[in-house]
C-alpha cells in the first residue's frame, strides 16, 4: 500500500514539473489533473482489494494451521489402529500438561474433543457421503448442538464446519490420487463426498495450493524418477 502511495506522489510531482516546463491551456490542465485523479482512485481500490485478498489468505492459512498442529497429534495416536477410541482419548489426555488455571482447562478440553473428534472422523470417513455436514458431525459424536460449539467454537458456523469437512475431504483425496493414480477425477470426487468434479477441483486447490491434475503430474513424476 505505502509503495501505491509513492506512486501517486511521484506521478503528481511530474505532473507538476511537466505543466511548469511547458505552456498548457486550462483544457489541457484538467484533462491532466482527470487522469491523474482517475490513476489514484485505481490504485486506492487495487490497494483494498489486496489488502481484502491478504486477509482470506491469511484466515485461509489461519485455520489450515489450526488443523495441521492438532492432526500432529491424532496422527501418532491413530499409529496404534488397535486402541479403542477410551484407550485413544486416555493416551491423549496423558499427553496434556496438567492444567494450572480454569481456563486452560477449557482449552484443554477443547482440544481434546477435537483430536478425539479428528481422529475417529478421519478413521471412519464419515465425511464420504456428500449430505454430511455439521448437524452430521454433531451427532456423529453424539452431542448435542450446543456442546459442540462450546467445544468447538470455532466451527460455531456451520461454512465454519463445512471448510473443516472439506479439508479432511482434499485430504482423503490426495491420499487416493497417491495411491490409485490411474482413477478418474470423476470417480476420486464421488468416493471423497463431492457432489462435482467442479467442487472437487475448487476444494482441492484451496486447500493444497494446486489443482488435483497438477498434484497427480508431480505424483506420476515422482514414481518415474524412484523408477530410474
Amino acid at each position: 500500500m505505502s509503495k501505491r502511495i509513492n506512486l501517486t506522489a511521484l506521478l503528481l510531482l511530474l505532473a507538476t514539473t511537466f505543466c511548469h516546463a511547458r505552456t498548457l491551456t486550462l483544457e489541457e490542465a484538467d484533462t491532466i489533473i482527470i487522469i491523474l485523479v482517475f490513476i489514484v482512485i485505481l490504485l486506492i481500490v487495487l490497494g483494498g482489494v489486496s489488502l481484502y485478498y491478504n486477509r482470506i489468505v491469511s484466515r485461509r492459512n489461519e485455520q489450515l494451521l489450526r488443523i495441521l498442529n492438532a492432526l500432529d497429534d491424532y496422527r501418532v495416536i491413530m499409529g496404534h489402529r488397535e486402541q479403542s477410541f477410551d484407550e485413544q482419548e486416555e493416551a491423549i489426555v496423558k499427553k496434556q500438561p496438567k492444567p494450572k488455571v480454569a481456563k486452560v482447562v477449557q482449552l484443554d478440553e477443547e482440544h481434546a474433543f477435537f483430536v478425539k473428534m479428528d481422529a475417529r472422523v478421519n478413521k471412519e470417513m464419515p465425511f464420504t457421503n456428500p449430505d454430511f455436514d455439521q448437524q452430521s458431525l454433531v451427532e456423529f459424536m453424539e452431542v448435542d448442538l450446543d456442546t459442540f460449539c462450546k467445544l468447538v467454537p470455532r466451527y460455531k458456523d456451520p461454512e465454519r464446519t463445512l471448510e473443516y469437512i472439506n479439508s479432511l475431504r482434499a485430504e482423503y483425496a490426495a491420499k487416493i490420487l497417491m495411491e490409485h493414480p490411474d482413477y478418474s477425477m470423476d470417480d476420486i470426487a464421488s468416493m471423497c463426498g463431492f457432489t462435482n468434479t467442479a467442487s472437487f477441483n475448487s476444494v482441492f486447490r484451496f486447500a493444497f495450493g494446486i489443482t488435483p491434475t497438477n498434484y497427480l503430474n508431480g505424483v506420476r513424476q515422482m514414481f518415474k524418477k524412484k523408477a530410474t
